[in-house]
């Protein structure tokens, strides 16, 4: 019964507006201030810790750009990563990495020795430096004139 009948299926497009997200840019120093704030520590403290005066503090709260580096000063004054709420911030460490370098010289004529086998390291590695410079140099004035 139907082989002989042709069915059209018809389909109606609907045209809606396309949509953006607007991402809301979040004010740098508004955030600063909630987590100073919610850190326990004093305004002054906090500044202090960062390295900045009372007055810088209120100037930094007040700036909706407030510069990343800024922001990393206060981060680990207070042991906060603002990465979180700025996910395009720089990575950075809450704390600096404790590196020893050696027993600390007990005497001024100590200190005076190791500084000498530091430099001499130093113009070693600086000699071999200078000679793959050259070597590098050299091949590739080869490679030109082939």
């Amino acid at each position: 019964m139907y082989n002989n009948c042709i069915f059209l299926y018809t389909f109606n497009a609907v045209f809606l507006p396309s949509v953006s997200v607007k991402r809301t840019k979040l004010n740098r120093g508004q955030i600063l201030a909630a987590v100073v704030e919610a850190s326990g520590l004093s305004k002054e403290e906090a500044a202090a810790r960062a390295g900045y005066s009372r007055s810088a503090y209120y100037k930094h709260i007040e700036n909706p750009n407030l510069q990343y580096h800024i922001l990393m000063a206060y981060g680990r004054a207070i042991r906060h990563d603002f990465t979180e709420e700025f996910p395009d911030m720089p990575k950075y460490e809450l704390e600096d990495p404790k590196v020893f370098y050696g027993q600390t010289p007990a005497t001024f004529e100590e200190a005076i020795r190791e500084l000498e086998i530091l430099r001499t390291k130093y113009m070693k590695l600086l000699e071999q430096y200078n000679e793959m410079i050259l070597e590098n140099m050299n091949r590739s004035e080869k490679g030109k004139k082939r």
